[in-house]
């Protein structure tokens, strides 16, 4: 029988247009005003963050502390590829990244504080401590800079070169793989792939009665019942990369889809 896999919080529709004026806002924000960011009580963890990089480019950060010096990868959304970056926090209320090709050249570099306060109100009223990263990116030979806008969405325990060992997986590669097919699988309805891509039996709640699914033909026969225009559209935003994992699988987007350490899918959550 499957466990009962839970979700994680939506955030608040990211608006671009605020980043510009939230970067021009932080860049004269008092000391005061900013939160106060560690994350040396959580060695070993992956804390991601999702966001843009000037008004359109969604993007997402994965970072891990270790000994006061911050690493990471993000990647764009319309790339799904890693960008190594490497950084530090500094008076415990601002960072600085260096972005570096694939030969450790340094091509950018991006600079942010950590606000008290969430000003696109994602998180109400909280306190904040590193939850929000708002700032400013820019390539070396470049003076243009373009605002940036980061909000935590989880983190997990895992390494940059095995994200989803909490959930037993070995090869990242495997799981960015076949989560990806599996979410252009649906957006482009081919119901064979995606029927291919689930681990056997699954459950799934249809008009409020839990239902098994117990092959790739029941699947299909049940597909358009299952696989709602409002389902398929949270897979198909999601971002089958550097994704959050539990001991009960890894997750596409907010908990949407579960993965298990085979990279198949253990759990459709439609509700």
């Amino acid at each position: 029988m499957r466990r009962d896999l839970g979700r994680i919080p939506m955030r608040a529709p990211i608006n671009p247009i605020s980043c510009i004026v939230a970067g021009l806002y932080f860049a004269m924000m008092p000391i005061s005003a900013r939160a106060i960011c560690t994350y040396s009580h959580f060695s070993g963890w992956l804390f991601h963050y999702d966001g843009t990089i000037g008004e359109k480019s969604r993007v997402r950060v994965t970072l891990t502390e270790s000994n006061g010096e911050l690493a990471g990868v993000y990647f764009y959304s319309t790339q799904l590829k890693d960008i190594q970056i490497r950084g530090r926090i500094v008076d415990g209320t601002r960072t600085v990244f260096e972005e570096m090709d694939s030969s450790g050249k340094i091509t950018a570099r991006f600079e942010g504080d950590f606000p008290g306060r969430d000003p696109r109100g994602g998180f109400g009223k909280e306190k904040l401590n590193c939850e929000v990263i708002v700032g400013s990116w820019h390539k070396i030979d470049a003076a243009q800079a373009l605002p940036v806008y980061l909000s935590l969405e989880n983190a997990t325990s895992g390494t940059l070169t095995n994200r989803y060992a909490v959930a037993g997986a070995k090869d990242d590669a495997l799981i960015h793989r076949r989560a990806y097919q599996f979410r252009e699988a649906v957006t482009k309805q081919d119901k064979t792939t995606v029927a291919s891509l689930i681990d056997y039996p699954i459950e799934v709640r249809l008009a409020g009665v839990q239902k098994t699914i117990r092959g790739p033909k029941e699947l299909i026969a049940q597909y358009d019942a299952i696989f709602s225009n409002a389902y398929r559209e949270a897979i198909a935003t999601a971002l089958p990369r550097n994704m959050s994992a539990r001991d009960q699988g890894i997750m596409l987007g907010n908990g949407a889809v579960w993965f298990g350490a085979n990279g198949k899918v253990i759990a459709l959550n439609r509700e």
